[in-house]
């Protein structure tokens, strides 16, 4: 991923799959799980652009053959999810009815395997402007979800209320996208990553339903911490603050 250690050198796709491969899971500081599939081991950031891609396909091929769904249906979720970023959204469908069917059988691994699988698989759908098909499955998953750990339940509202702009019901959708914001703050802190990541979706869903002054402030404040906590040349600070500048365009 490049990062400079003190070597200052650079890590390659196939050293990095060969650590992975004989063991995908390092433990770091707080006891957190890391992925070397998907993961630098010593920078602890995800792998990205083309690097993460490469990650993502060794990891699936990896574990195609591997007996237990355990194994197989994280791999190729994850892999549909970075063909959703090149916008393959046909390839990442089929992904994804692969995992869910994988699957289908064992309800034991329903919270462990399932479930994120179709979140994400409604993100998929969503992206591709298929955001009918996204509430029909979001719907479906909804009376699962009190069972659920916080930072799923706060993506499942992000998806929620993504799907119901598409759909026209932006009054639910700004609701939804509000639990998503409240809900990542009281679970993960005020200026936790994961509540900046739902006021974003927020921002932008504000901005769509007509309360731009409103969105601007949102995503400034997000700005203001991303630029606090990740630094200026981060990839999500980037994100924020082309989304900020188009905004401020857009009312000029």
């Amino acid at each position: 991923c490049a990062c400079r250690g003190p070597s200052a050198g650079f890590a390659h796709a196939e050293c990095l799959a060969e650590m992975a491969a004989r063991g995908a899971w390092l433990e770091v500081a707080g006891g957190r799980l890391l992925n070397r599939w998907t993961c630098c081991a010593t920078c602890h950031q995800r792998f990205t652009g083309a690097l993460g891609i490469e990650m993502t396909r060794r990891w699936w091929r990896h574990c195609r053959g591997a007996s237990v769904p355990e194994d197989r249906c994280p791999a190729v979720t994850v892999l549909a999810c970075t063909l959703v970023e090149l916008e393959e959204f046909d390839v990442a469908e089929r992904l994804h009815e692969e995992a869910r069917r994988d699957v289908a059988d064992d309800d034991s691994l329903y919270g462990q395997l399932i479930l994120p699988a179709e979140l994400q698989r409604s993100g998929t759908l969503i992206r591709a402007g298929r955001e009918r098909d996204a509430l029909e499955i979001l719907t479906r998953l909804r009376p699962r979800m009190r069972r659920c750990k916080p930072s799923i339940r706060v993506l499942y509202n992000t998806r929620m209320s993504m799907a119901l702009v598409g759909v026209g019901r932006l009054v639910d959708a700004q609701q939804c996208g509000a639990d998503a914001v409240q809900l990542a703050r009281a679970t993960s802190g005020p200026h936790s990553l994961r509540a900046l990541e739902a006021m974003f979706t927020q921002a932008q869903l504000l901005e769509r339903i007509g309360r731009v002054e409103e969105a601007k402030t949102m995503v400034g404040d997000v700005l203001a911490a991303q630029l606090r906590i990740l630094g200026p040349q981060h990839e999500r600070t980037h994100q924020t603050r082309d989304l900020l500048r188009g905004m401020v365009s857009r009312t000029m």
